[in-house]
């Protein structure tokens, strides 16, 4: 009865003493994929600030609306990005093109449906 509690404590500290080992280089190599995850998120919040921009410069936006809109062309940036489809691509313009709907008034959303190239920018 003793060998087998003495065998499985030594299989046990075996297998911690392993795992410590994964665990650790994991760790070291955790840092340099943050960093390019951060250039990325950096790349993204840029172009989308472009596009809030570009939208502002067109319609008077609202402090708001700006929040709302960066977090939406962030999100298209990030998607846009990935190895898609055209139709995925196509999807993801109707959804931004929806979200911009919900966000803007009337008289910006008419404003801005007048003008096609500008909506294209905005959601391709």
């Amino acid at each position: 009865m003793k060998k087998i509690i003495a065998l499985f404590v030594v299989m046990l500290a075996f297998g911690l003493n392993a795992n410590a080992q994964k665990r650790a280089a994991a760790v070291t190599a955790a840092p340099a994929q943050k960093s390019e995850l951060v250039a990325k998120k950096a790349a993204y919040s840029e172009a989308a600030i472009k596009d809030v921009n570009t939208l502002a410069g067109y319609v008077k936006l609202t402090a708001e609306q700006k929040v709302n809109l960066k977090s939406v062309f962030e999100n298209k940036h990030s998607m846009l990005a990935q190895n898609l489809s055209a139709e995925r691509k196509a999807v993801i313009a109707q959804n931004v093109e929806a979200r911009l709907k919900s966000t803007l008034e009337p008289e910006q959303l008419s404003k801005i449906e007048g003008n096609a190239e500008l909506m294209k920018t905005l959601t391709h």
